[in-house]
């Protein structure tokens, strides 16, 4: 809200748990709004006589020390179980080495008829997952139904600008578990709709991974406005049996809209050598 803002990560990649290209476009990008360093490891922080505070940081790749200051400092250093304060082994609720209570696949923990859900069980620490969570226990705890909790497809997405929603498998990852030569790659820039080239943007673009033979959706990752919006209809298809790309594809989007940007991608389906030739003649950036 007005700040001048750095950040400075750890890893060399920006955002290490989206694709290559999404994270490198987005580190191109938020800088015209902050500056951000990456592959420093912040190593001190001291007072200056001033008032303010100085941190020095080291490059990663070749030693090189750097200093920033700053009015505040915000250290973000993740989540962690607070079960030394609540106990739960006295109850007989076991918990793993790092402190998160154990449940099982229908979200029960080692003793009968006590559920853990959400942050609890630390699983996936995110605030929709601990919704659906909490549904899953209310149908065992109290309906007797015994749901299976099922993870497949945990959507995220992270609220810059650009914002950046994602779902399912990398592109790495979808080819390691299925081979190369069974995974279809899709990619529209939102610059290439009639609403994105109305809105200007450029760039931006939505990035699906389906299995060729049975066009089940593996994965889909969204960098640009609305991501968040636009990548919920994929996530919806990814609950059915079939999760199947071909509602997507065959279904009538409304024009111009933004979502013809996601229609478009599963249409432009292809091999992940033929998807890098792609992008690199849209220029977009890869590290």
């Amino acid at each position: 809200m007005g700040s001048e803002v750095t950040i400075i990560g750890r890893n060399p990649q920006f955002l290490p748990k989206e694709e290559p290209e999404v994270s490198a476009l987005a580190k191109r990008e938020l800088p015209k709004r902050m500056k951000i360093i990456t592959n420093h490891e912040v190593r001190e922080a001291r007072k200056t006589l001033t008032g303010q505070k100085k941190l020095v940081a080291v490059n990663r790749a070749n030693g090189k020390k750097i200093e920033i200051t700053a009015e505040e400092i915000l250290v973000a250093t993740g989540r962690r179980s607070n079960t030394d304060v609540l106990h739960p082994e006295r109850g007989g609720i076991e918990t793993d080495q790092k402190g998160w209570i154990i449940v099982n696949e229908y979200l029960e923990t080692s003793q009968p008829n006590v559920w853990a859900f959400g942050d609890a069980n630390g699983k996936y620490q995110f605030k929709h997952v601990a919704n659906y969570e909490s549904l899953v226990v209310y149908y065992n705890a109290i309906l007797k139904r015994n749901v299976k909790v099922d993870y497949h497809a945990v959507p995220h997405a992270v609220f810059t600008y650009p914002e950046i929603g994602s779902v399912g498998f990398r592109e790495k990852e979808a080819i390691e578990r299925h081979g190369k030569d069974k995974v279809l790659i899709g990619i529209q820039r939102y610059e290439d709709t009639a609403k994105g080239k109305a809105m200007g943007v450029k760039d931006y673009f939505v990035k699906v991974i389906v299995e060729k033979e049975s066009m089940k959706i593996l994965g889909a990752h969204i960098i640009g406005p609305y991501a968040s919006v636009l990548i919920q209809e994929i996530i919806n298809l990814m609950y059915p049996p079939e999760q199947s790309a071909e509602p997507i594809i065959n279904g009538m989007h409304i024009h111009p809209a933004l979502n013809e940007v996601v229609e478009r991608a599963f249409r432009s389906l292809m091999p992940s050598e033929q998807y890098h030739h792609v992008i690199e003649n849209y220029e977009l950036p890869m590290s």
